[in-house]
């Protein structure tokens, strides 16, 4: 029950399921912690909510124009949204935690909607002569982009962070990250180290998913010499 996302369509019949899962944790003594996909509208987000996210110029779109199904970080009704959201868990139930998923850009080449191109344009005080260009690699205001970009997702998980903590004190923060924050940080818009300096999040997940030993001993080294004094649960990637 969400009064600030739409509900699952079997939602009615299976009643409410943070509660049900919330009681079956206490039982046996385990933690919870609430999984949100964030931005990502994916498979399952009713067509309908799709629609009005399109006829509002919401969603994310492609260097090129295509239209990607995600929420757009920019555009501050969708910030709205996702913190929203996620404070809502911290409100109406006592859960332990809520972990971010999917917080980040899809890839380097979202988002380049035109909401983007006015936003970016009046944040770094700067005039757009050519889009997408101007913010591409080699183009004029290319750093300034980087910057803004990882900022709309930043400011996220920053005030997701602060609200949830002020409704419930001891609650947990928590993200899941890709791995490699020093490229990462330009290639989808995600500065999980500036997160951990910053104490936004109490444990840090990066998706270490390899089969090689070696492989993850090197990325968990790198992992916890970025979240300094925030540990580290890294993800082991049972599907690998």
């Amino acid at each position: 029950p969400s009064k600030v996302l739409p509900p699952a369509r079997d939602a009615a019949g299976k009643g409410d399921q943070i509660a049900q899962c919330l009681a079956a944790c206490r039982k046996y003594g385990l933690q919870m912690h609430v999984w949100k996909v964030d931005w990502n509208l994916g498979a399952h987000a009713p067509a309908e909510f799709v629609e009005q996210m399109r006829r509002e110029q919401r969603l994310q779109k492609s260097s090129r124009g295509q239209e990607e199904p995600w929420l757009c970080p920019s555009h501050p009704a969708n910030q709205k949204l996702e913190i929203d959201s996620m404070v809502e868990v911290a409100s109406n139930y006592d859960v332990d935690g809520i972990h971010f998923d999917y917080i980040r850009y899809p890839d380097g080449d979202h988002c380049f909607c035109e909401g983007c191109r006015e936003r970016f344009s009046k944040a770094a005080g700067v005039k757009i002569d050519q889009w997408p260009q101007d913010v591409l690699e080699a183009g004029h205001y290319r750093q300034q982009w980087l910057d803004w970009r990882r900022s709309n997702i930043t400011t996220v998980v920053k005030a997701v962070s602060e609200q949830a903590r002020r409704v419930k004190p001891k609650i947990k923060i928590s993200a899941a990250v890709f791995r490699n924050w020093a490229v990462d940080r330009d290639g989808v818009g995600q500065d999980w180290k500036l997160w951990c300096e910053r104490g936004y999040l109490d444990f840090v997940c990066p998706m270490d998913y390899t089969e090689s030993d070696a492989q993850f001993d090197v990325w968990v080294a790198s992992q916890k010499l970025w979240a300094g004094k925030t540990p580290v649960y890294p993800g082991i990637g049972a599907s690998a």
